[in-house]
């Protein structure tokens, strides 16, 4: 890659970009202050809001990871990005990964545990129990919570 003198229309339309990147540097700095004072406001809340907040949040995720996809696809990014940046940033998102999908192993096997103490105790939470005769699969009948082939399904 070789760099080039650049023309004042060039010059503009990276001063263009820059400011637009700077804008979206600060928009998502102002998303991650409301998030974590929205923490704040959650540390009193009831089961169902907390459950959208919850649902909120892999919204956010999901944003965030279709917008840095999208980013990383542009090659006008990618082109220019140099390799120790890159290095970095592969770093910094496996890491991210590997934290995320540690909460959900986490957050299963918390969820597994409190069916094992519900299935030790003999007592099924009732909506659980009118979720699974409604499905037919009371004692592992028919289907026994399986798909066609075998597999089990991650969720219910």
């Amino acid at each position: 890659m070789s760099d080039v003198p650049a023309s004042e229309p060039i010059m503009s339309y990276l001063e263009s970009m820059m400011e637009r990147l700077e804008q979206w540097v600060k928009e998502q700095q102002r998303i991650v202050n409301d998030l974590e004072a929205h923490g704040k406001v959650m540390e009193t809340a009831d089961r169902l809001t907390l459950l959208y907040s919850a649902q909120a949040m892999l919204g956010y995720i999901g944003r965030v990871l279709k917008d840095f996809e999208s980013w990383l696809n542009n090659p006008l990014v990618t082109a220019v990005m140099p390799l120790d940046m890159l290095k970095r940033l592969e770093s910094m998102l496996r890491e991210v990964a590997v934290k995320f999908i540690q909460v959900d192993i986490d957050h299963t096997s918390e969820y597994r545990d409190l069916l094992a103490k519900y299935a030790k105790e003999g007592k099924v939470p009732e909506v659980m129990t009118l979720y699974i005769m409604q499905r037919g699969q009371q004692g592992g009948g028919e289907g026994g919570g399986r798909r066609r082939g075998g597999e089990t399904p991650r969720f219910f």
